[in-house]
């Protein structure tokens, strides 16, 4: 069985999408798995990150930031889903994704510059473990699985 795809998206892969690219890839249990990258992506890894993983056992080595480009090259994988994660416009994807990559957006946090004190960043991460969460383990309601709930 194929394992589903994520490519989380923000404006420069410094905070918000390497956070979900590495709780995702933690918390699936290798169900899932995650990528990321920035419109325009930093040069370096926001100082919060590893902090923030590492307080939760979760290794952050190989993080860095990417550029989408990469994501979107002919020989990359395609993604099962797009998730952006604060509120900006859609990458264009290209024409052989439309019918197999969802896209969705989470509203993490709105357009930047974003907050860089720990506290903002550490309920940012809150946020963003809180959706993969309702991802990996949907809620059920009256005794049915809603598993096409998206976060």
């Amino acid at each position: 069985m194929p394992k589903t795809t994520v490519l989380f998206v923000c404006p420069d892969n410094s905070l918000l999408s390497p956070l979900a690219e590495a709780y995702l890839n933690f918390r699936a249990g290798g169900l899932m798995r995650a990528f990321s990258a920035g419109v325009s992506p930093s040069q370096s890894l926001s100082r919060h990150v590893h902090r923030l993983l590492s307080a939760r056992g979760i290794d952050a080595n190989g993080l860095a930031p990417k550029p989408v480009e990469i994501f979107l090259m002919p020989h990359a994988e395609i993604p099962d889903r797009v998730i952006y994660l604060t509120d900006q416009d859609p990458v264009v994807l290209p024409p052989q994704w439309k019918t197999t990559t969802s896209s969705h957006w989470w509203n993490i946090a709105a357009k930047p510059p974003f907050p860089e004190g720990f506290a903002a960043c550490a309920a940012y991460f809150e946020r963003i473990a809180g959706a993969i969460d309702r991802l990996v383990e949907p809620p059920k309601s009256a005794g049915v699985n809603v598993s096409n709930r998206v976060a």
